[in-house]
């Protein structure tokens, strides 16, 4: 990598944890030894060739789903060979819903659909793969649920062509378009499209970058919410070091893995969400630690088998999940990634 400004090599040929070639896509920013850098373009014909149909971005909106449902369709798109490298969760106002479905404004559907989305929270996920557009296009079926080809998405969870659970975009540069609106860049952050924290009797939840390479994230997901937990915010985040330092550092010099800790969080996305216990009569921090389980997951195998960490952690360090050890932390932790982070 060669830094124009500063006309100087920035970095010789090496190996960086956590970055492979299915990160290498235009729009992606990955973290390359303390430094944030960003894909704006190709740096050749040659590279573009090889590499632009395998690495397409396409656009894909979840419309209002149950959790564990919304799980499941992440877990799909996982095992489709479609890497899902933004995503958020927000309100739509008529004005988003007019411009996502600008190309369907004139269709005898689109009133239905307005009033089925008007402040209602979706997902708006980026989606990289191989034909992203079309393979996402066939991966939905049909936009009428009774004529999708059955194992299709909408055949297995839509009931109508309104209700029909999610919208795709139909060629690249809707795509581009979409995710510029529903993701925009950060003077737009507090007024398009905002993040929905409720910043009340909440936690924490941290899918690690591990998890989220593996294709954990949506069987996460589905377990929380039939653990008895809502998700009210998520995000996907790239943490930089001193963040990642900074939001550990309570850690520092008490746990022998501090260090892997803040490592592990900084390698690649990481999904935050606010946490809210279902039950309104129960502290959501205390009841969803007892859901997470043990740091380590070899014991919570032994202990506490059911346990977020126990299915879906490898090691002290790789162990999927993070929470609020203190129910007086819950919020305090939902603030610095959904207010400190954010801006």
């Amino acid at each position: 990598m060669f830094d124009l400004k500063n006309r100087k090599t920035f970095l010789r040929r090496v190996k960086v944890n956590g970055v492979t070639l299915d990160n290498f896509y235009i729009g992606s920013t990955l973290l390359i030894l303390g430094r944030m850098v960003k894909i704006i373009d190709f740096a050749c014909e040659d590279t573009k060739s090889k590499l632009h149909k395998d690495l397409e971005i396409t656009f894909v909106m979840l419309k209002p789903l149950p959790t564990n449902i919304a799980g499941k369709v992440v877990t799909y798109f996982y095992e489709q060979g479609l890497k899902i490298t933004k995503m958020k969760k927000s309100r739509l106002t008529s004005e988003d819903i007019g411009f996502i479905y600008r190309k369907q404004l004139t269709d005898p559907t689109y009133p239905f659909l307005v009033e089925h989305l008007i402040g209602q929270l979706v997902y708006g996920l980026e989606l990289v793969g191989k034909d992203a557009v079309e393979t996402c296009v066939k991966l939905l079926g049909d936009k009428d649920p009774s004529k999708a080809e059955p194992g299709t998405i909408r055949s297995l969870y839509g009931t109508d062509p309104v209700r029909n659970c999610a919208h795709a975009s139909s060629d690249l540069e809707s795509a581009a378009e979409n995710i510029e609106y529903f993701f925009p860049p950060p003077p737009m952050t507090s007024i398009r499209l905002r993040l929905t924290a409720t910043l009340s009797n909440c936690t924490l939840c941290i899918v690690k970058p591990h998890a989220i390479r593996e294709g954990k994230l949506g069987a996460a997901m589905e377990a929380i919410d039939e653990g008895g937990f809502d998700i009210t915010a998520f995000n996907m985040f790239i943490v930089e070091n001193i963040n990642a330092a900074e939001f550990y550092e309570v850690y520092k010099g008490i746990v022998q893995e501090y260090k892997g800790m803040v490592e592990e969080l900084a390698s690649g996305p990481c999904v935050a969400m606010e946490i809210v216990a279902k039950n309104k009569n129960v502290n959501t921090a205390v009841e969803f630690r007892k859901l997470v389980g043990p740091s380590d997951p070899e014991i919570a195998r032994l202990l506490r088998p059911h346990t977020l960490r126990a299915k879906l952690g490898k090691t002290k360090v790789q162990n999927a999940i993070h929470c609020s050890d203190l129910a007086e932390d819950g919020l305090l932790e939902v603030e610095y990634f959904f207010k400190i982070l954010e801006l």
